[in-house]
């Protein structure tokens, strides 16, 4: 058996050796040979983005106005009270980075109706800005 990948070469899954798209090569050889008996490699599945632990809070902020929530942000910390709201304004102000895990971010994506997999996304995108 084999599997495709996102270039040219093939994987023989049997010791994962990587064969190249080389007519010389004779594993290509043997490749070309079990094609022809209608055999059928199994399709090349890219691997799922890893959801960045944090991003920085430039970052964060960018991806919050590319989604158009950042206003609804601020106005959500603005609107917290008590010390609460103090440690929220803070944090969003003078953190330099912002973790996919804190309780702040959690409850501001529940605030916005925001899932794990909306943030997720917010936060692959944002580690890319």
């Amino acid at each position: 058996m084999y599997k495709l990948t996102q270039t040219s070469s093939i994987i023989r899954l049997n010791d994962n050796a990587i064969i190249p798209d080389d007519p010389a090569n004779v594993d290509w050889q043997t490749y070309q040979g079990w094609l022809a008996q209608n055999n059928v490699p199994e399709p090349y599945v890219p691997p799922s983005p890893v959801v960045p632990v944090s991003v920085t809070m430039r970052q964060a902020r960018l991806v919050l106005l590319q989604a158009g929530l950042l206003a609804a942000i601020n106005t959500a910390i603005t609107d917290m009270t008590g010390p609460e709201g103090d440690a929220a304004r803070i944090t969003w102000e003078f953190s330099s980075e912002v973790h996919r895990n804190n309780p702040l971010v959690t409850m501001l994506a529940a605030k916005l109706n925001l899932t794990d997999a909306q943030l997720d996304d917010l936060f692959t995108l944002a580690a890319t800005l």
